[in-house]
């Protein structure tokens, strides 16, 4: 799939940056395509390789964050369709915290990321309604038909 820019947007400015390419209309067809999506992942790199992931799949990235903070502001400002989050970030608000704040605001499928399996977390996520857990790292083969079935889940369940 081939991405087209417009005149403000390049990978090159990096994950703290907010201009985001919207992709080509030939590629593969997917549940998520149009779907819009704000990422609050602090790593860099992986914040890129989401935004790559989402894009194949036609998702409109129209935020991101590098802490829970800001990931509250930017998807309650945005109002996405999709929030990934990652558990563990910088700052007093982790991810948990973070996609609960999200969700006594507003209705949105929420799937946490994490590099840590431990149950302490699915613990903490228990009692709020997320629509997916997904232990990194994640391949656009893998993380696409999970998020599909997330973005299902929530939507059946709305």
């Amino acid at each position: 799939m081939q991405v087209r820019f417009n005149a403000a947007a390049r990978d090159s400015d990096g994950p703290g940056h907010r201009r985001f390419a919207e992709p080509d209309s030939d590629g593969p067809d997917s549940f998520l395509n149009g779907r819009r999506a704000v990422i609050v992942e602090d790593e860099g790199i992986t914040q890129l390789q989401l935004r790559r992931i989402l894009r194949s799949a036609r998702v409109i990235v129209v935020g991101t964050a590098s802490t829970g903070a800001e990931g509250i502001e930017t998807a309650l400002r945005e109002r996405p369709d999709l929030v990934l989050m990652d558990i563990r970030m910088p700052g007093e608000i982790d991810g948990i915290d973070a996609a609960r704040s999200i969700l006594a605001e507003t209705p949105v499928c929420v799937v946490m990321l994490t590099a840590f399996s431990q149950d302490i977390y699915r613990q903490r996520t228990a009692d709020i309604p997320i629509c997916g857990y997904i232990v990194k790292p994640v391949s656009a083969e893998s993380l696409v038909p999970q998020l599909e079935a997330a973005m299902r889940q929530f939507l059946a369940s709305g």
